[in-house]
């Protein structure tokens, strides 16, 4: 299993990271930049430095409501494209809240949604939810819509997909990761069935973590 380690980043990694990991989720915050000015962040990065993209809020919220189509949204989606297009992006996370309950309604909003989301060949799709969602509904869902469900690596099961979309967040009594859940969190996902693996950590030491879980992977440490 090839595994990708990164951090949760609000702006481009710079030399010190990319000579460490090859892998960054960047979530982006308001005024979001232009196509051009990404493209030209990614211009600085690496040869095979993958990009995950998170949505930003407005993507998949707008003043409707949360996933209602708009013009607002529309013009958020087609940011959120030429935004992955111009980082070259491998994946683009939708992180939805709580605000998307597992009813009926919302659960027909997002394969509207994600329908209308566009695709391109090579690019995953990445759905992590919060609130009341349990993993096996969420990962059929998932299934059901051609995407990834992300999952929490040290509570979650590994879905069983050739690409698994991970996240490691500290939050409440979670506050930083030892080696030896590091440890635990890379036997998991070599016990599951995928090839590839990716784990973005979001905690005050994020950057560290990431580091330490990249070398466990491959026996440096």
């Amino acid at each position: 299993m090839q595994l990708f380690a990164g951090a949760l980043l609000e702006r481009p990694p710079g030399p010190k990271y990319t000579s460490e990991l090859r892998f960054a989720e960047l979530a982006l915050r308001a005024p979001l930049p232009k196509p051009s000015t990404l493209t030209k962040w990614r211009q600085d990065l690496p040869a095979g430095f993958e990009i995950a993209l998170r949505a930003p809020e407005v993507c998949w919220r707008s003043a409707a409501g949360p996933l209602r189509p708009s013009d607002e949204l529309d013009a958020a989606m087609k940011w959120l494209t030429e935004a992955a297009d111009a980082l070259d992006a491998a994946m683009v996370v939708v992180a939805t809240g709580a605000a998307i309950t597992t009813g009926a309604r919302d659960r027909e909003r997002l394969r509207e949604y994600f329908e209308k989301l566009p695709r391109m060949e090579g690019r995953l799709i990445v759905w992590r939810p919060t609130g009341l969602w349990e993993p096996d509904a969420l990962q059929h869902i998932a299934y059901k819509l051609s995407i990834l469900g992300g999952f929490d690596a040290v509570d979650d099961p590994v879905p069983s997909t050739d690409v698994v979309y991970a996240t490691l967040v500290a939050e409440g009594l979670r506050r930083s990761f030892s080696q030896a859940q590091l440890l635990d969190v890379l036997d998991r996902l070599r016990r599951s069935k995928a090839s590839r693996a990716f784990v973005t950590i979001e905690s005050p030491q994020s950057f560290r973590e990431a580091r330490l879980l990249q070398a466990l992977s491959e026996g440096t440490v």
